[in-house]
């Protein structure tokens, strides 16, 4: 390592005043997990669906024949997508892949992302043993050092690293959810943990060009407001060069300017040349240029320490659980309530709550309770964690829920504690027995059904998703456990927060019942 190298890049980081964001490629995950690049992972399907050594080949004198707007790898991905999926879905060779995610392929999930998905998540462990004291260090970046993290990267090692950081999935999810621009990693591309997500092949990366000017709108203060460090990606990368010219079309020739020392460009030397530092100027389609450093290195270790340099006092998941809570107004007729004096460093982050807020506060709650989403509600049943005050949530928010959900809503957690008469419509609801919760069918069923274990977590070791939910309902009250229950319906609402509106409605519905029965022998009467 050339001294003046590292020399010059701290000086550059000591003049940031705000902590960076990383722009992470696929070269990282390739360094640090030995996982293929893009080329490589096309080369393995293609000679697996043609079952040919030479299949990489074949695909590749086939897409001579197409014309695409969106480069050739993404062609030929749709390509070799098209032959993989029919082998898949039918071959010998693929049974047990079919049973262990029979769930995502009949919910309409190709399974050339589904393998894809798995072959990552295999890699996982893999850690490269040569780049032990790299990997520690950079995961100590996660500490103080980095505000955030956006990548195209599939896999889930970032996450693995920054632990406590949120993570938002897709272009999509990315653009309709509220950031803060603190202890956020956001997968443009996708996640293993959501193959539907993967961005690879022609139709996928035609509609994240498509999107990509929302997305530029969405990130465009984190890049005027946060020093950017491109790692794992080559210079010329085609995913940096589209994000990079939407964003640079928004600014001024004097906001590029102010930019020129903000931006740093690291790539693997992974020659026998040596290591280099340099201005390096990118150029784009719409005229605009910018200055960037561009630094050509063999070893990652150095660079991380001098990374450390730039440190906030408080760590970025605590940051950005206080800017998220500002935001969040606690919806309480009873302020003092939230109102709590913690010290941030406190790791017990869950416990930090603040209400920043000016007006009448009954006037306020009235009308933020008539608000509260169907999840929330979910949410605060599972979870008791919204402090919501019951009488409003009687009065305000039940009655429109109720009409908008087919009566579909847990109700014995406010109800419990309200006072005076409940409204018609939610006094109707009330049940008298578990019974009442289940259709005709699910009684039809336990009629008939002989389950292997009654007992819930009996239930959810042996059985699926899909199935667990069907059989708890089929248990009779002493069979299920309050705290096994609780802890099936937290884990289970963790890992799939997007399980009330799942495209597998008998899912999605069962996991709604499963609720309301814990609600009703947690809170009934």
């Amino acid at each position: 390592m050339d001294a003046y190298i590292k020399e010059a890049v701290e000086k550059q980081l000591k003049d940031f005043d705000t902590l960076p964001f990383l722009f992470v490629g696929a070269g990282l995950s390739r360094r640090y997990l030995q996982t293929d690049s893009w080329e490589g992972l096309l080369e393995y399907y293609a000679n697996i669906s043609k079952d040919s050594d030479f299949g990489y080949r074949m695909y590749k004198e086939e897409v001579k024949n197409y014309e695409t707007l969106v480069g050739e790898n993404p062609k030929l991905a749709s390509l070799i997508e098209q032959d993989f999926n029919k082998k898949w879905l039918d071959s010998q060779e693929y049974k047990d892949a079919r049973e262990r995610h029979k769930e995502l392929a009949l919910a309409g999930v190709s399974p050339f992302k589904i393998d894809i998905a798995e072959r990552l998540i295999n890699k996982q462990g893999n850690l490269n043993s040569d780049y032990e004291e790299e990997i520690k260090l950079f995961k100590e970046l996660s500490s103080k050092h980095i505000a955030g993290v956006i990548t195209t990267n599939y896999d889930t090692f970032l996450e693995s690293c920054f632990e406590d950081y949120d993570v938002f999935i897709g272009q999509q999810e990315l653009i309709f959810s509220v950031i803060q621009g603190i202890g956020e990693i956001y997968k443009i591309h996708g996640s293993v943990a959501q193959p539907e997500s993967i961005v690879i092949n022609e139709n996928d990366y035609t509609e994240f060009l498509n999107r990509n000017a929302y997305l530029a709108s969405k990130i465009l203060t984190l890049f005027l407001e946060h020093p950017i460090i491109f790692i794992g990606y080559s210079i010329n990368d085609p995913n940096v060069e589209e994000i990079m010219s939407s964003i640079v079309e928004c600014l001024t020739e004097k906001q590029l300017e102010l930019l020129k020392n903000r931006f740093i460009f690291v790539e693997w030397n992974n020659s026998d040349k040596d290591d280099s530092i340099s201005t390096f100027q990118k150029s784009f389609k719409n005229g605009k240029r910018i200055d960037m450093t561009y630094v050509y290195i063999k070893d990652y270790a150095w660079f991380y320490k001098s990374l450390s340099i730039i440190q906030s006092k408080y760590k970025a998941p605590v940051l950005r659980k206080l800017k998220s809570q500002i935001y969040d107004l606690v919806i309480s007729s009873e302020p003092s309530e939230s109102l709590k004096v913690v010290n941030l460093e406190d790791e017990k982050l869950e416990d930090l709550e603040v209400v920043v807020g000016v007006g009448v506060i009954r006037d306020f709650a009235e009308k933020g309770y008539e608000g509260v989403s169907v999840k929330e509600i979910y949410e605060d049943v599972i979870f008791d964690n919204k402090n919501f005050d019951s009488n409003m949530i009687v009065d305000k928010a039940l009655p429109t829920l109720l009409r908008r959900h087919n009566n579909s809503i847990p109700i014995y957690k406010y109800t419990k504690d309200y006072d005076g008469t409940l409204p018609e419509q939610i006094a109707k609801e009330k049940k008298t027995e578990l019974r009442q919760f289940l259709n005709r069918g699910l009684i039809n069923r336990s009629a008939r059904i002989e389950l292997e274990t009654r007992s819930v977590e009996g239930v959810t070791r042996v059985y699926d998703l899909a199935k667990s939910l069907e059989y708890i309902c089929l248990l009779k009250e002493e069979e299920l456990n309050f705290l096994e229950l609780k802890s099936f319906l937290q884990k289970t609402m963790t890992e799939n927060p997007e399980i009330l509106d799942r495209k597998d409605k008998q899912i999605s519905t069962n996991f709604r019942r499963v609720v309301k029965i814990y609600d009703f022998l947690t809170y009934g009467e």
